[in-house]
């Protein structure tokens, strides 16, 4: 798989429905919009470097201490920073991921100068099950002296699929200390509690560097304001925050993420909202015998057994915005954003003609 890291990936221009990128169709919290608005007056001064309130609002809602926390422009910029330094004074380094998986892994591997192995996943989904199973023990077998960093993006995008809490407690005991382990929690607030889903926070893994990536960009609905976390050791995360530009997050951003922390309500409804949401798209697919996976994240992934180009071109000739899977290999899937209940509605309505399999 090849990446320009140049190329554009956001939604299609003049769609009414925009499923293509992952974003929350409920919006951020309006505490996040009145916090985020009252920092323009001071808009001619810097943020805060150290990002410290936010910083320890994070600190606070995860349960770890301050120097236990980075932020950053999006969990993407963190990883371009902490991939390449853990990789840094080592002889032909390797970063170790399953295939399919979030695609900043790879490109935080090249601009580290490393070796990107991919682990072979299960098959794509079909009938009523759902595909692109992962085996840590794969993980483990890929694993080698000039292993830095094993990368597990927990639950996956785009492929859905999710490993385990025990599977991560005996990868955790199994692998070895030189290496560092990276589980990005993007979607964790859509997954906690199910199939088996636990986060790194409740699990007292027995590794000595494990590194969690969090986001603001899904269920806190700021992905335009572009705040990530990073929660690790604090040797780990000092060395990571080294590298970022300076004053990376703007004011604006720190005071919205601090303001969405606050407020539950709205998180919790835009959670809800949006597993109602999945269960209520993949039900609606799974009636009209289109083969899927649904996963744990905000979106589904959907099997078309042809190319997804034309696919994804009538969806767009009725305004709706899905997103192709090629850079990730994937030519004959679309990954399906869940939205409003009116988007969902939009989607469904329109899958019966778009998904039908050609006569």
């Amino acid at each position: 798989m090849s990446v320009a890291a140049g190329a554009a990936v956001g939604p299609p221009p003049g769609m009414r429905v925009r499923l293509s990128s992952n974003e929350s169709p409920f919006g951020p919290s309006p505490a996040a919009l009145e916090a985020a608005t009252s920092t323009l007056s001071q808009a001619h001064r810097y943020p805060d470097d150290a990002s410290a309130e936010l910083r320890a609002a994070i600190a606070v809602d995860e349960g770890v201490t301050p120097e236990r926390v980075a932020v950053g422009t999006g969990s993407a910029a963190l990883l371009m920073d902490l991939i390449p330094q853990r990789c840094s004074g080592h002889d032909q380094p390797e970063v170790v991921a399953f295939e399919r998986s979030f695609v900043v892994y790879r490109l935080a591997a090249r601009n580290a100068g490393a070796a990107y192995v991919e682990v072979a996943t299960g098959g794509p989904a079909s009938g009523t099950e759902p595909g692109y199973t992962r085996d840590v023990e794969a993980l483990l077998a890929a694993v080698t002296p000039r292993t830095r960093v094993v990368a597990i993006d927990n639950p996956a995008n785009p492929t859905a699929a999710h490993v385990t809490g025990d599977a991560l407690i005996h990868l955790a005991r199994e692998l070895p200390g030189h290496v560092t382990l990276l589980i990005d929690e993007a979607y964790h607030h859509f997954a906690t509690g199910q199939l088996g889903y636990a986060r790194v926070g409740e699990l007292a893994l027995a590794h000595e560097e494990v590194v969690v990536l969090t986001t603001f960009s899904k269920a806190h609905a700021l992905a335009g304001m572009r705040v990530g976390a990073l929660l690790g050791p604090p040797a780990l995360v000092a060395a990571t925050d080294g590298r970022r530009p300076r004053f990376n997050v703007a004011a604006a951003a720190q005071s919205a993420a601090v303001a969405s922390l606050g407020d539950q309500d709205h998180l919790a409804a835009t959670i809800r909202g949006t597993v109602e949401g999945r269960s209520r798209l993949s039900g609606g697919l799974h009636e009209l015998g289109v083969a899927h996976s649904a996963g744990l994240g905000n979106f589904v992934t959907v099997e078309l057994g042809r190319p997804a180009g034309p696919v994804v071109e009538a969806f767009a000739a009725r305004g709706i915005g899905v997103r192709p899977l090629t850079p990730y290999g994937l030519e004959e899937q679309v990954r399906i954003t869940v939205g409003t209940p009116a988007e969902v509605d939009a989607v469904l309505d329109a899958a019966p003609e778009v998904l039908a399999t050609p006569g």
